[in-house]
């Protein structure tokens, strides 16, 4: 299973996405597909009154466990972006992880 978290954007059309517009909804897919995810492709902005941040949704997944297979960081928001795939980087070793220049 794959999981696009974007306020918006949508997944591209041909990816097989299920899609979550904020946090709540990502938490939601994110542990009901714990077991199953292929990749999770995550933007850093999610709307100008989110409290939460992509880099959240990362954070989320390292402190419950969650290891999807392929993480994609799809944000153009430069300095977010780069914290977020240091992140994952360090703290998922065993998932490819690629940015937007990357997988798009």
């Amino acid at each position: 299973m794959k999981l696009y978290l974007d306020d918006r954007r949508t997944p591209p059309r041909d990816g097989g996405y299920k899609a979550a517009d904020n946090y709540a909804d990502f938490l939601a897919l994110v542990d009901k597909y714990r077991d199953c995810l292929e990749e999770v492709s995550l933007d850093y902005d999610l709307g100008w009154d989110s409290l939460f941040t992509g880099f959240d949704a990362l954070k989320y997944m390292k402190k419950h466990g969650i290891k999807p297979r392929h993480i994609n960081v799809h944000s153009t928001h430069v300095s977010g972006r780069d914290k977020m795939l240091t992140y994952a980087e360090v703290n998922f070793p065993d998932s490819l992880v690629t940015g937007w220049a990357d997988s798009y």
